[in-house]
């Protein structure tokens, strides 16, 4: 694990600033995305876990949602790897700033939301759903927190307001294995299946929400008991 660590430093260290210098040239964030993929294979060699993706589905065109058990901090890393299409991750606008990853996550376009009020809660996660109905597809981890060594978590309803309010179909992903390879603060090297299941699409309705998160956590958690 400290080898992981230590690596995740010193890749952020040597690549953000790429991304952060490249941003007024390239301000669609690909710069960032391809970037972040390159630190993420880096912790991922460096850790000696590898990544088998299996798709289930051809994925529909335009943007999406995918959305993730959550198990580790490898978690987001195997998600650069694995997904077979450019995207952006969610993260909490306090992380703005962390000096360096702050600049960065903006640089790469990035979707923050701050969630410290209600009325700043509500708001950013409409300019979330603008920017998705707009083309951009993001990766979100409904559970909220790791899980760890414990059973997966219920979904919270967050990331699917969000899909709903862009009208764009959710992508459930099952991160499979990871349990074997992080435990206990320790990583074993090891092989990680992500499964990319077919798209959920939204529905209209008072409990168009409730439906689409109940359908993915479904989707995953099923998958998970037979892993």
């Amino acid at each position: 694990m400290a080898a992981a660590v230590l690596t995740a430093a010193l890749a952020t260290i040597v690549l953000a600033p790429i991304g952060i210098l490249a941003w007024p040239f390239r301000r669609d964030g690909e710069v960032g995305f391809a970037i972040t993929q390159i630190w993420s294979r880096a912790i991922l060699g460096v850790a000696g876990v590898s990544v088998k993706t299996v798709i289930l589905a051809p994925l529909p065109a335009g943007p999406v949602v995918f959305v993730s058990n959550h198990v580790s901090a490898l978690d987001i890393p195997i998600l650069f790897v694995a997904l077979p299409r450019s995207f952006r991750i969610v993260y909490k606008s306090s992380l703005v700033y962390v000096p360096l990853m702050g600049l960065f996550l903006a640089a790469a376009r990035n979707v923050s939301i701050d969630r410290s009020r209600a009325f700043r809660a509500k708001r950013s996660l409409a300019a979330a759903a603008r920017r998705i109905h707009n083309g951009v597809s993001v990766a979100l981890f409904p559970e909220g927190t790791r899980s760890g060594d414990a059973p997966m978590g219920s979904f919270k309803r967050g990331s699917f307001k969000i899909a709903v309010e862009a009208e764009v179909p959710v992508v459930p992903v099952s991160l499979l294995g990871l349990r074997r390879v992080v435990s206990q603060g320790r990583i074993t090297p090891g092989e990680v299946r992500v499964k990319i299941h077919p798209a959920l699409e939204t529905r209209e309705g008072a409990d168009a929400v409730e439906d689409l998160s109940a359908r993915a956590e479904a989707v995953i958690r099923n998958e998970e008991k037979e892993s």
